[in-house]
């Protein structure tokens, strides 16, 4: 039967069924990591960077031959661990010994996975220019959060990989 409008009132007894709506999906890339966590594991990994490098300096150079040898192998050392810990450390294993402290995994922004070596590469030489330009930034107001998107990763918790 057929309306004055020219629509029927009734469905036809045969038409199939609507789709079922999709479910929603978790999202493909977890949450960002809150910004004291994100602190507490920079400052570990920057403490291992630095008194491992000092260690392994001290390992390494014998005391002869004055201090400009010693400190210039110490920056190498430091400089060298910090390279290892931070850049192959999450491209092999997707976290720093400070992240996995704190329960935190480094993944691509874009789709969640494992970091590629040349942004691992990136976010290591942007950390170690960050941190000495804050003074500099301050001075003309800026508030000096470099992580919204640095080099296309994040820092995430290990829990909400667990459950993609």
């Amino acid at each position: 039967m057929i309306d004055s409008q020219g629509r029927q009132p009734y469905p036809h007894p045969y038409a199939h069924p609507p789709h079922p709506q999709p479910q929603p999906q978790p999202p493909a890339v977890p949450e960002a990591i809150g910004d004291f966590r994100r602190w507490f594991s920079a400052t570990v990994d920057g403490l291992i960077a630095l008194f491992g490098g000092m260690a392994i300096t001290v390992r390494l150079i014998p005391a002869a031959g004055g201090p400009e040898p010693f400190w210039g192998t110490a920056l190498a050392g430091v400089f060298g661990l910090s390279f290892l810990h931070h850049v192959l450390g999450p491209w092999i294993f997707r976290t720093t010994l400070g992240k996995f402290l704190f329960a935190a995994r480094v993944v691509r922004d874009a789709d969640g996975g494992r970091p590629r070596f040349w942004q691992a590469v990136r976010r290591w030489a942007y950390g170690l220019t960050w941190l000495p330009m804050q003074p500099i930034q301050s001075l003309f107001g800026a508030d000096g959060d470099p992580y919204e998107d640095a080099c296309g990763l994040r820092y995430v918790r290990a829990k909400d990989l667990r459950r993609r």
